[in-house]
């Protein structure tokens, strides 16, 4: 069952005209937001995101932008201030701690949709929740690991994380969506191909691994005092 201490760290967030998913991680009593790096590029340092509260897009200022020199989907933003509660979750940072096979949640805002409950959430809206397993990873020389989830993305979760939960309820945050490899497929008319295509979701999740997260975070030592 996926709780609060995950539903109330994950956003709906915007950036000129890209619109996407980041969540707050708390690395040694700082706070800093995740996101993949597709949603917000070009976004600079010292300036500001918008974020989803009561309907409208809220400015949140932020100070240092992150982009992986691996060349991994992932990005890592200091925040100004404390957005979220800090509530008790993991973050790790290789395979060690999740397997082939394993139940994974994923959380996000496909094209833009969401929970009202923004009388329970400060405002901010309760992402969608879904569901599926670890079908495959491998490693980046350097970089973060690259993995596979068996499971149906959309547009929007981008940036989203991807977490195991165990018995304990204990929230493991094992990497951050990028998003879903899809096919290309001719459009057929009485069998005769009429030079049009469309793109079939595959059903497989990509991501990557929050080791470089980890390590930026530990680095910058720049992010929002936790309170």
């Amino acid at each position: 069952m996926i709780s609060n201490k995950i539903l109330q760290r994950t956003f709906c967030i915007a950036h000129n005209e890209s619109t996407g998913t980041g969540f707050t991680i708390d690395v040694e009593s700082r706070q800093y937001l995740v996101t993949a790096r597709h949603v917000i590029d070009g976004l600079t340092p010292e300036s500001s995101l918008g974020v989803m509260r009561n309907g409208a897009w809220q400015s949140v200022d932020v100070g240092d932008v992150w982009h992986s020199p691996s060349g991994a989907d992932l990005a890592l933003l200091s925040l100004k201030n404390q957005l979220s509660p800090s509530h008790e979750v993991l973050v790790v940072g290789d395979s060690a701690s999740y397997f082939l096979s394993q139940q994974i949640y994923f959380l996000g805002f496909p094209y833009g949709l969401h929970t009202e409950a923004a009388q329970i959430n400060d405002g901010y809206p309760v992402p969608f929740v879904k569901t599926g397993i670890v079908a495959s990873f491998s490693s980046l020389s350097g970089g973060s690991q690259l993995f596979y989830c068996d499971g149906h993305n959309n547009p929007g979760f981008s940036g989203g994380p991807i977490v195991t939960v165990s018995p304990r309820q204990q929230v493991t945050v094992i990497g951050v969506i990028s998003g879903y490899r899809f096919n290309e497929e001719p459009v057929l008319l009485n069998g005769v191909d009429t030079g049009l295509n469309y793109r079939s979701n595959t059903g497989l999740v990509i991501g990557y691994g929050s080791k470089e997260l980890l390590m930026q975070a530990r680095a910058a030592k720049s992010g929002a005092p936790v309170g």
